[in-house]
């Protein structure tokens, strides 16, 4: 294939170390050249005049075609990737979950091969469902072979994925040997089994009563034991989703004492607080962890300034408006989880940026280049810099916009939890390794040019 060259002119470059003006050289899927540069024979240029430029953004917690609560999200790989290719996002990992009597190692091979159609690159975190010996010999086989060097589980009995104490404890062991990360989902199921019980026993079932069935302490008990966990192994802890000031407050002072535990937040958290659930329409906004308090809605915030957490991403889960709706009030029929990968960046930087609760370099950080060092990705992804993929965002930050699903390419699911939310500011182009795949609300690429990703 012959190699497409791009001159990216009078652009507005923002990393994580410095926002500058200047030019980007890129010859075939590489960053070539960083500066000012007149002129290059055979090359599309492109005007980004009062235009930022990221890195591209890497969305490291998607759902796309999750099957669970007897049902399945209503995107795919194609649908969910063109909606993140629209929205600036170049990188996504996802999860391979194995299904009933089915190995690790299998289900992988399985979602690479649902993978295949996507609009952009990605690679698995591989879910441990029990710490068999199978498991074992699949979790080795899947760092040597397969490139897959992150792992989760399930603390809650959630679709009957959580593991004991006694298993994650010897998981963060082996992420020590194998220098892995392990993904955690921290909830207390003793605690959210006794607090639903007390709800159903009063007969206080609606989904106004939600929250109080999840509420801040299943998280952070279980963010505690983790955290012991991981100190006590020397493993490698990521907690995803973190919605609650407490577990912030348990991580900071863990990560001070030298605890490799890392936290990722979510729009959601950032933005939605425990009232959405009192609208009439309140089962939509149900996730696993529920969105808490606006106390914590303010303490995540700081805890992307401060850098106690590390990375945003989006958690994107999306069963249909039909889907959700079967929860009929009553909220053990909920359905967990929300479309995000079209809004992420736009609304982080809309809430976030102009209204100066992280900066400019902030964004580039937890959405680029934080994920692509965790990951694995990085200096490949995640940065702009010579020799690195020419994946890149540009973003009109002066456009003013309303989020609308009817409008947004991933309309699937019929809803989005944003609507009708005020923004400032959209990405307008997204390159991924040289190649123009959106423009403009145009679609440049074919679905399949994106890659699996070994890390």
């Amino acid at each position: 294939m012959k190699k497409i060259n791009l001159l990216i002119k009078n652009g507005t470059l923002v990393t994580a170390e410095k926002i500058f003006n200047s030019d980007i050289f890129i010859s075939g899927e590489k960053i070539i050249e960083i500066g000012r540069i007149r002129f290059r024979k055979n090359c599309k240029i492109i005007d980004a005049k009062n235009k930022y430029v990221f890195p591209g953004i890497i969305d490291a917690h998607t759902h796309f075609g999750l099957e669970a609560y007897s049902s399945r999200t209503s995107d795919n790989f194609l649908s969910g990737t063109k909606a993140a290719a629209a929205a600036g996002i170049t990188t996504i990992i996802d999860y391979a979950i194995p299904q009933k009597n089915e190995t690790m190692l299998a289900s992988v091979i399985r979602r690479k091969k649902e993978a295949e159609k996507s609009y952009i690159d990605y690679s698995f975190h591989s879910q441990i469902v029990n710490w068999t010996e199978q498991s074992q010999s699949d979790f080795k086989k899947l760092v040597s072979g397969y490139g897959i060097k992150s792992f989760k589980v399930f603390m809650p009995k959630t679709e009957g994925w959580g593991v004991g104490d006694y298993e994650l404890l010897k998981i963060l062991e082996a992420s020590k040997k194998y220098h892995t990360i392990i993904e955690v989902h921290a909830e207390s199921s003793p605690l959210i089994d006794g607090f639903v019980k007390t709800f159903v026993d009063r007969k206080k079932t609606a989904v106004s009563n939600f929250y109080y069935t999840r509420p801040n302490i299943a998280e952070e008990e279980a963010v505690n034991r983790a955290v012991f966990l991981a100190d006590k192994s020397g493993g490698n802890l990521y907690v995803v989703h973190t919605t609650s000031e407490g577990t912030l407050k348990i991580a900071h002072a863990a990560q001070k004492r030298g605890v490799n535990v890392t936290i990722e937040t979510c729009p959601q958290y950032l933005i939605l607080n425990k009232k959405v659930f009192e609208k009439k329409d309140g089962y939509l906004f149900a996730t696993c962890p529920p969105v808490k308090l606006p106390s914590d809605n303010k303490a995540l915030w700081e805890g992307l300034k401060n850098g106690t957490v590390k990375t945003v991403a989006t958690d994107h889960c999306a069963f249909s408006k039909k889907d959700k709706q079967k929860a009929e009030n009553d909220f053990r029929k909920l359905r967990f989880g929300m479309p995000g990968v079209e809004t992420l960046f736009p609304v982080l930087f809309s809430e976030g940026v102009v209204k100066k609760r992280i900066t400019l370099k902030k964004l580039a950080q937890v959405t680029s280049q934080n994920p692509a060092k965790i990951f694995g990705l990085y200096p490949k992804k995640g940065c702009i810099k010579t020799g690195s993929d020419a994946d890149l965002t540009i973003f009109d930050p002066k456009i003013k916009w309303r989020i609308d699903y009817k409008k947004l390419y991933n309309t699937n699911c019929g809803w989005n939890p944003y609507q009708n939310m005020k923004i400032t500011g959209k990405p307008v182009m997204t390159l991924l390794r040289g190649k123009i795949i959106y423009d403009n609300g145009k679609f440049m690429s074919d679905s399949g040019y994106g890659k699996f990703l070994k890390r």
